[in-house]
């Protein structure tokens, strides 16, 4: 599967573990982590790192469910 960044994604929190779930070209993933003091937002940038195996930062939605994330 072809991944073009920068990649919109939908976060869910307070999930049972950590995985990426694409549905109809959506990006939606799950984290264990809550979304307080900032825990998801890292949880994420760790996950998708790993996920794509690429460095990744979060572009814009730092306070929203829907984030777009980019390559360094």
């Amino acid at each position: 599967m072809e991944i073009k960044f920068p990649l919109e994604v939908k976060v869910k929190v307070n999930c049972s573990k950590n995985k990426l779930v694409v549905k109809n070209d959506n990006y939606i993933v799950e984290l264990n982590a809550k979304p307080k003091n900032n825990e998801a937002n890292i949880e994420l940038i760790k996950f998708l790192s790993k996920e794509f195996k690429n460095k990744v930062r979060i572009v814009r939605g730092f306070k929203s469910k829907i984030k777009l994330i980019d390559k360094i």
